[in-house]
């Protein structure tokens, strides 16, 4: 039994449970797997690199204040669906970022492309 207070952070999938961090929520436009610890460390390098961008080259970032206005929950606790709609509209810029050596800092180890 769970403990109050402990959000789980397992699903079901066919016979059993898996963790959400392990969880394969679709493939990026190569056909590589990501599970949804990977697409939210992604889409967290997209965000946090548009926040650095509108900071230097504008008055302030809209991205930021969106986040703060709202109370953004962060992407980990996002559903596999909710993640999904979030990297589709960040795939392209995250590809451009990777391919020009621009991300804001190296992939984690269990990113199919830094492998």
């Amino acid at each position: 039994m769970a403990q109050a207070g402990v959000k789980s952070t397992e699903v079901a999938q066919d016979d059993g449970f898996i963790n959400q961090r392990d969880l394969i929520v679709g493939q990026d436009s190569e056909g590589r797997d990501l599970t949804h610890y990977v697409l939210a460390e992604r889409v967290l390098q997209c965000e946090y690199h548009l926040i650095v961008d509108e900071a230097r080259n504008g008055p302030s970032s809209e991205t930021l204040i969106y986040i703060l206005e709202g109370g953004f929950r962060g992407f980990h606790n996002m559903s596999p669906g909710e993640l999904w709609s979030e990297w589709k509209t960040k795939q392209d810029l995250f590809m451009r970022l990777y391919e020009d050596k621009a991300l804001p800092w190296e992939l984690m180890d269990e990113d199919p492309l830094a492998k």
